[in-house]
């Protein structure tokens, strides 16, 4: 896989996201072109992810997570 593209897994291993490093991209000289061909798989993931039967948080009490992290 290329440098800036990281996948988010949750404790299970499931794959639940994607992260583009768009610096590290830059530092590696990585082109669009090369992103788009290394999540040419992208469909695939997208239709094998699975649907969490819990209802999503908001920005707002993902933030309010994260705070109480480091205090």
């Amino acid at each position: 896989m290329i440098e800036g593209i990281n996948f988010i897994t949750d404790e299970k291993g499931h794959q639940k996201g994607i992260i583009l490093d768009l610096p590290v991209l830059k530092k590696h000289k990585i082109k669009a072109s090369e992103v788009i061909e290394a999540l040419s798989g992208l469909q695939q993931l997208i239709d094998n992810a699975e649907h969490d039967s819990k209802e999503a948080g908001n920005w707002g009490s993902a933030k309010e997570t994260l705070k109480n992290l480091h205090p």
